[in-house]
């Protein structure tokens, strides 16, 4: 394929829109996850993620929001464990910002995606406009799961981060929750279909509060490097695992 005929097949992936489906925030459509959180997102986790580790789930404990929960982003599987660590009361109000050109290019895998996961379409670089659907969420208690990435990293290191999350929780003045994932990288690494075991582990951190006036720019910064920080723990906290198993 040419450069020309490459460039134009993504310009044309990148334009896919796709709208909301709101019927996927009634009380049927979240009865069903909620009665179905174990088929369609624990038995997943149980399957693949061996052994899975949580710390800092404190956190969460008495954690209702609305809020903005952000996660680093290197597996498609990155959603369903972020999912699995939310107490049953705040799993039961998140909504996942989903890829319109990955997740909704057709209409009856897009109606799957929202009704399995919550997940709604954005539409990559469309602006301020692929956010009002994202903002009113917030504004009806809604919080949201997004990866500030805004795509995987193939490498497993962090990309920066865009600034559309950070505009969400500044106009929604709303608290952001912090995750890192390791590990998920090794069970559905992009590029790949077929899912394999491996080892995860997820820090939780304690939840950001912006001050009134803080600029998108800053909290960006402020959101990249919570995230950051729980990378470096996770990896100082291997390293001293690694230390006292080799001094027993």
């Amino acid at each position: 394929m040419t450069s020309l005929a490459a460039g134009k097949k993504q310009e044309a992936k990148l334009a896919v829109e796709a709208k909301p489906h709101r019927w996927a925030l009634s009380w049927p459509a979240r009865t069903y996850r909620r009665l179905n959180r174990r088929r369609n997102v624990t038995r997943h986790v149980e399957q693949y993620c061996q052994p899975f580790e949580v710390e800092g789930p404190e956190h969460l404990a008495d954690f209702r929001g609305p809020a903005l929960i952000i996660a680093n982003h290197t597996s498609h599987f990155d959603s369903v464990i972020a999912l699995s660590v939310l107490p049953e009361k705040l799993f039961d109000r998140t909504a996942i910002v989903a890829a319109a050109d990955r997740f909704y290019t057709t209409w009856r895998k897009g109606a799957w995606q929202s009704l399995r996961y919550n997940a709604f379409p954005i539409t990559r670089g469309g602006g301020k406009a692929a956010l009002t659907y994202s903002q009113w969420l917030l504004r009806q208690g809604w919080s949201l799961l997004v990866f500030p990435e805004g795509r995987r990293s193939r490498s497993g290191e962090q990309l920066p981060f865009h600034p559309g999350p950070a505009i969400m929780a500044l106009s929604g003045q709303v608290p952001v929750v912090p995750i890192h994932i390791q590990g998920a990288i090794d069970i559905l690494p992009a590029g790949e279909r077929q899912s394999r075991p491996a080892p995860v582990r997820v820090r939780i951190g304690a939840p950001l509060r912006f001050d009134e006036g803080t600029s998108v720019s800053d909290a960006t910064a402020l959101m990249e490097e919570a995230v950051r920080r729980l990378a470096g723990d996770q990896v100082a906290a291997a390293v001293e695992r690694e230390l006292v198993t080799t001094s027993a």
